[in-house]
């Protein structure tokens, strides 16, 4: 069974609550000027939003955690149907594929996830920020009563299957203790109260990654004369999505849409070409990557095609922890070329 982990459209559906009466339409827009320069010749673009909200408490800010998610297993198909035919007599092709990530386990999860962590914090100390831990914060009365998620019984850490997918991702934190309880309100659902921050002295920051390894995707093809649907695989690593999320002193401001935080806007491909080796294990009917092409016009009356595989991704870990290493650092360094932009428009 499955531990519920709240996607990032739910920690946007957080983000309104955030402050006392919405978000407003803009920052100084000095946060978004900056992350665009920094990306300029990058393949990772970003939108910042409210990058004032982080020199609330005198440049202090508090990442009591952050979560890495992992591709783990999924599957995916893809048809297309076509020839001179239409409607249910049409030609009809399709291709299967289902995979596994070999060489994952918890205690690898865990330190990725320190690791990424620890480079998040050490991005926003070379900005000039007071940065507390959760080693710093641990003891305070309301960390104590605070829910950790036990996970899922097989992985010991929570999975989500993001909406519109059939793949499986372990969620993980740098440790047991800082994996918090994820509620329907996201991230900070542990953390606030009533769309509150309970840290009082500090900018709450909690940045959130998806890694997605090995790349799997469907084509499908369709015309007057041919059809084709093919599974491809390739053994490289996407950031699929970042978000460093923040929540910083209750105020009352008007308008809304924009959210505080760094996040990318669209994945990025390819951080690494290979995080390991792809490896076919059972392979049904005809071709090996589950392609079917050609099928004649002349074969009309709903002739139909299917085509299946399995793979196993089988992790090199130097590779994969390095993938993930470039492609959220890259997104950790502009974090923190916002967070000092914010902190240098605050003097004037």
């Amino acid at each position: 069974m499955k531990s519920k982990f709240t996607s990032i459209l739910s920690v946007l559906a957080l983000s309104g609550i955030l402050v006392l009466a919405g978000c407003a339409s803009g920052g100084s827009g000095v946060g978004q000027a900056t992350a665009d320069a920094a990306t300029a010749s990058s393949k990772l673009k970003v939108a910042v939003g409210l990058e004032e909200d982080l020199t609330d408490y005198a440049n202090t800010v508090v990442v009591p955690t952050a979560y890495v998610k992992l591709l783990v297993q999924g599957k995916t198909s893809v048809s297309s149907k076509g020839g001179y035919q239409i409607g249910k007599d049409a030609n009809s092709v399709s291709a299967f594929a289902k995979y596994k990530v070999v060489g994952m386990d918890k205690a690898f999860a865990r330190e990725i996830s320190k690791r990424v962590y620890d480079d998040f914090v050490a991005k926003l100390r070379a900005a000039g920020y007071t940065v507390l831990t959760y080693d710093d914060i641990k003891d305070r009365d309301f960390m104590k009563d605070i829910d950790r998620d036990k996970g899922d019984a097989t992985w010991g850490l929570p999975m989500e299957s993001p909406r519109g997918t059939n793949d499986d991702y372990i969620v993980a934190a740098p440790s047991d203790a800082q994996q918090f309880t994820v509620g329907i309100q996201g991230v900070f659902w542990e953390l606030s109260s009533r769309g509150k921050p309970k840290f009082a002295d500090a900018t709450m920051i909690i940045p959130t990654y998806t890694i997605t390894a090995p790349q799997v995707w469907g084509k499908g093809d369709a015309s007057y004369s041919t059809i084709s649907a093919e599974i491809n695989t390739a053994p490289g690593m996407n950031l699929t999505s970042a978000y460093a999320a923040w929540m910083g002193a209750p105020k009352t401001r008007m308008g809304g849409g924009n959210h505080p935080g760094v996040m990318t806007k669209k994945a990025v491909i390819s951080i690494t070409e290979k995080a390991g080796e792809m490896v076919k294990l059972d392979i049904t009917s005809s071709a090996a990557n589950a392609f079917a092409k050609g099928v004649s016009m002349l074969l009309g009356g709903g002739s139909s095609t299917a085509s299946s595989a399995e793979y196993t991704f089988t992790l090199d870990r130097n590779a994969y922890m390095a993938g993930v290493l470039k492609g959220t650092g890259e997104f950790n360094e502009v974090v923190g070329k916002v967070a000092a932009a914010a902190k240098a428009e605050a003097k004037k």
